[in-house]
């Protein structure tokens, strides 16, 4: 009858068990176990030699007169394989006590395998739900877009420890390369065509590894992970990766917590587009495009307070489309819009990146001119009247189109935002009564 690994264990030395309590590596392990053997048959000539699933470990012994050693013991269990040589004298001796220990050494070293396997999976379980922390904290604040795709692709780039990464948006027919990073002199990917690459990856699909031949053909080389972040069926982005700082492959187990975490992504996206969708639907004019009135005056509000802490001017010009009326009248609401349109274009396009304009109500506009007087604001008028000398040469249809604009100057003519306007809202009568296509500055 076979001899248990509990009797075996149960009739080492107390100094080998010892030894195993003790020691936290493998070769201090096989160091202390020789010296127990080193004590009890006084002689250094004696040799560990180990060989694991992970390896071969360095002989542990004196450096020389191996060369006439002769083996005392040997045990293969599987991968492993525990041998015990001496000098010729000692091997003998040796025998009845060596034979127990290579033993007991195969099932510490199998037992601690088995504990490093768990505790690698203690480890990896511990980091996904690290990650899918964090990716609640994602879910849980509101970002713009922007901010949204810029957290999504470092987030998943240091989760799998990736040399780059490249988030890609859906655009027209192309996924487009918006986010990018690299720690290394990789350069952005081109726009990859969006057909193809949804026909080999599906809505609903699950990450893929750089081996699927039919994605792989579309993300070019160098890639090895493609996580689609999918709201439904609706494709928000594709996170490219390329391969890992520690060159391990994306095993099954980061298969899987790249699905899980796309999806969180995904929503993380929707969301932020939601609510820029909700924002601008709260400030923008649905015909034109511009602020609405509400949008204006909040922004109006903080130029004026802007003004008066700087000492600056802020010139408002308060526009109306001369015999708007008679477009409608004659031509219909739907010419009436579209003209709107037209008009509300030529004075975005004429606008520097600081100006506000917005569509006030009706076919009035407003425009906000930072740091400008309003005496120079006039050369903002100057552009908008030669453009719109240009409309009518394009759009002959609508005839003649002229503006009359009242001018106002914060602080000159108001230091609130209903001062501000009345004061220029004034001009504009001035200039609509004496005959309009005039452009009148507040009186003092």
């Amino acid at each position: 009858m076979g001899v248990s690994p509990t009797q075996t264990l149960a009739s080492l030395p107390s100094a080998f068990a010892t030894a195993c309590r003790l020691s936290r590596t493998d070769g201090e392990l096989f160091e202390r176990c020789r010296a127990v053997l080193v004590g009890r048959f006084a002689t250094e000539n004696i040799w560990f030699s180990v060989r694991t699933p992970a390896g071969a470990c360095p002989r542990v012994g004196p450096a020389e007169g191996f060369e006439g050693a002769v083996e005392s013991a040997r045990l293969t269990n599987g991968e492993t394989e525990v041998v015990i040589h001496a000098e010729p004298a000692a091997a003998q001796e040796m025998a009845g006590i060596t034979m127990p220990m290579v033993v007991g050494l195969s099932v510490v070293l199998e037992l601690r395998s088995i504990l490093l396997d768990r505790q690698e999976a203690l480890d990896d379980a511990v980091f996904q739900l690290r990650a899918l922390r964090q990716v609640a904290r994602l879910l849980s604040s509101v970002h713009s877009t922007e901010e949204t795709e810029q957290l999504i692709l470092d987030f998943m780039a240091e989760v799998f420890f990736a040399w780059w990464a490249c988030l890609y948006r859906p655009v027209g027919e192309h996924y487009v390369p918006k986010v990018y990073r690299s720690l290394n002199d990789r350069h952005p990917s081109e726009a990859i065509p969006r057909a193809p690459l949804d026909a080999a990856l599906p809505a609903g699909s699950a990450s893929s590894g750089a081996g699927d031949v039919a994605i792989a053909r579309h993300i070019g080389a160098g890639a090895e992970l493609v996580v689609p972040l999918d709201a439904g069926a609706e494709r928000m982005a594709v996170l490219v990766l390329g391969p890992r700082i520690s060159d391990r492959p994306y095993a099954r187990p980061e298969l899987e917590l790249a699905g899980t975490l796309s999806f969180a992504a995904a929503i993380a996206l929707k969301n932020a587009e939601l609510v820029e969708q909700l924002h601008s639907a709260a400030t923008t004019d649905e015909l034109t495009g511009l602020y609405n009135r509400r949008a204006l005056e909040d922004r109006l509000s903080a130029e004026i307070s802007r003004s008066l802490r700087h000492q600056v001017h802020t010139s408002v010009l308060l526009v109306d489309l001369d015999r708007f009326k008679a477009i409608n009248d004659s031509m219909g609401h739907a010419a009436g819009d579209r003209l709107l349109v037209l008009v509300s274009g030529v004075l975005r396009q004429q606008c520097r990146t600081l100006d506000v304009v917005g569509r006030f109500g009706g076919d009035e506009f407003l425009v906000i001119l930072p740091m400008t007087t309003p005496e120079e604001s006039r050369i903002y008028v100057g552009r908008v009247e030669e453009s719109l000398r240009q409309l009518q040469r394009t759009y002959p249809e609508f005839g003649v189109c002229t503006l009359s604009i009242g001018i106002a100057d914060s602080p000159r003519h108001g230091t609130t935002v209903s001062t501000l306007l009345a004061a220029a809202d004034a001009a504009l009568y001035k200039a609509k009564r004496g005959g309009r296509n005039a452009v009148e500055i507040a009186d003092d």
